[in-house]
């Protein structure tokens, strides 16, 4: 088993933050789930080696510290790339930790882990007014359980613009409305070899969610599955080679060859260091993309809604992913019910307002839609404002254990056809349809 990575271990002697620790892992450390007669909890992240989240997450586990000092917490983790091998190998082994942090798309390919499932379930902890207030807790139900609490964060794109240089070119951000309009404005900026924006090609998942967030889904309701990544989860409902993927495949392969408006590069930091370097105009991000940068380039930074799509005649409305950021509490933890009242009081204003801080929007929507948080978040909240004005429902990956599988057939498609290869992109999908079926049949 990979050993995980501890990298926090707050302490109450050492007058560090405490909040949460753990009791889901079998060492002799957390075999009573308490410590000096304190109660100690663990809590797994993939976001804690990231500042602003470390950032955030101290002054979380500080602030609940104060109020409940018989608590002491325990974050443990890894970076992203390693996070999601290491839960699978705790799970199985019986050491995870007793709350453990993740997306929802994945929380199904966790719980199935174990015959009994893993996770409490949290309808008797839960009331229906706090699901209601909470971004993303609709997409914490499993075979009708609520495994997770939306308590932390979320986040979905918008396109951010250097100021300065769509003003250069005579470009009006607010005329951008349409993908037509959007490729209008890339194109006066590939003139002697320039370029409007990055597009990551390779190995990371980013080949295939920007052109999906961007166009595929809009356009076809699910690049997996039609009406919004929705049930039934057959072989026979697969939706990949369908006419509407198929052309944002092709749009998007012409958008980088044949227009060249974007440069292929390896990783997203790629993208974003051109944008902040001002060597191109555009960067689709989200609201953690604010905390990345510089005052001095923020001065010149505006944001849009990814535009609407005008497809055989009919206008779609953006459905970006939703990301928000959700917590399941493991069935080996011994005091659940401590796990949970912490996970709770994240949903608090005085929780959500130090969340804030870490870069994404605060899951809570009384705060996220308040005039505190509207005041010292401006442009973080234009993807609030994005949300509820300009996007339709936001569609996430499908929440099923075979996504891991099906995700990769399409990322290897997506490698063929979104770089200088230009592999063709019929055949392409064709093929990855015919892969995921069988996945699906297994």
């Amino acid at each position: 088993m990979k050993k995980r990575n501890r990298i926090l271990s707050v302490l109450l002697c050492a007058a560090m933050v405490a909040g949460l620790a753990g009791c889901g892992s079998k060492n002799d450390s957390k075999d009573s789930g308490e410590k000096d007669g304190k109660i100690k909890l663990t809590f797994s992240t993939s976001v804690y080696v990231e500042e602003p989240h470390q950032k955030a997450i101290d002054a979380l586990l500080e602030a609940y510290n104060k109020k409940n000092p018989d608590v002491e917490i325990e974050v443990l983790g890894a970076g992203y790339d390693g996070y999601w091998d290491n839960i699978t190998n705790e799970i199985q082994s019986g050491t995870a930790s007793d709350m453990i942090q993740v997306y929802p798309e994945n929380i199904s390919t966790y719980q199935a882990l174990k015959p009994e499932g893993t996770f409490v379930n949290l309808d008797d902890y839960m009331s229906d007014d706090l699901k209601s207030k909470l971004t993303g807790q609709d997409m914490c139900t499993v075979d009708g359980q609520t495994l997770a609490i939306s308590s932390y964060a979320w986040g979905t794109t918008g396109i951010f613009y250097r100021k300065s240089m769509l003003e250069e070119k005579g470009i009006n951000p607010d005329d951008i409305k349409t993908l037509d309009d959007f490729r209008d404005a890339c194109l006066k900026f590939t003139k002697d070899g320039g370029y409007a924006t990055g597009i990551v090609s390779g190995t990371h998942a980013f080949t295939v969610s920007e052109w999906n967030r961007l166009v595929a889904r809009p356009v076809s309701g699910g690049l997996y599955f039609p009406n919004g990544e929705s049930e039934p989860y057959t072989a026979d409902n697969v939706n990949v080679n369908c006419d509407a993927n198929v052309w944002a495949a092709q749009w998007w392969q012409d958008f980088i060859l044949k227009d060249k408006a974007a440069k292929l590069v390896t990783d997203k930091s790629d993208v974003r260091e051109m944008f902040w370097n001002g060597e191109v105009p555009f960067c689709m991000d989200g609201p953690w993309f604010v905390g990345m940068t510089s005052d001095d380039v923020l001065e010149d930074t505006g944001i849009i809604a990814q535009p609407d799509i005008v497809y055989n005649g009919e206008t779609y409305k953006p459905n970006p992913t939703n990301y928000p950021l959700v917590t399941m509490i493991n069935k080996d933890c011994k005091h659940p019910q401590e796990a949970y009242d912490f996970l709770e009081w994240m949903t608090t204003d005085e929780a959500q307002a130090i969340i804030a801080d870490c870069g994404m929007i605060p899951s809570n929507t009384d705060y996220s839609t308040s005039d505190e948080y509207i005041k010292n978040h401006e442009l973080e909240y234009k993807i609030v404002d994005f949300m509820q004005n300009n996007y339709a429902t936001l569609v996430a990956d499908p929440n099923i254990p075979q996504l891991g599988e099906i995700s990769q057939i399409m990322l290897d498609a997506c490698q063929h056809m979104f770089s200088e290869q230009g592999a063709d992109v019929k055949s392409e999908m064709d093929d990855a349809q015919s892969k995921i079926e069988e996945v699906m049949n297994k």
